[in-house]
């Protein structure tokens, strides 16, 4: 592969994911490692569906928590 070749699928990449904001918004977010855990099972759970159901629970709480969510949209 050539590095305008390289150049291409990058371009593509940041095109497709600002379509896929639209069309399904998401949040990326960095959540270091706890104390204790083991780093192969904490990397893991990037991908595991459950974890992502419970984060997305836990979002939508969040949120329509009355008081939380007028704070974090007047910062």
């Amino acid at each position: 592969m050539t590095e305008k070749d390289s150049e291409k699928i990058e371009k593509f990449e940041k095109v497709q994911s600002k379509i896929e904001k639209i069309i399904n918004p998401y949040i990326t977010v960095k959540i270091s490692m706890p104390e204790g855990v083991d780093k192969e099972a904490f990397l893991k759970l990037e991908n595991d569906p459950e974890f992502i159901t419970s984060l997305t629970s836990q979002a939508k709480e969040w949120l329509t928590k009355g008081d939380r969510r007028q704070s974090s949209t007047m910062t």
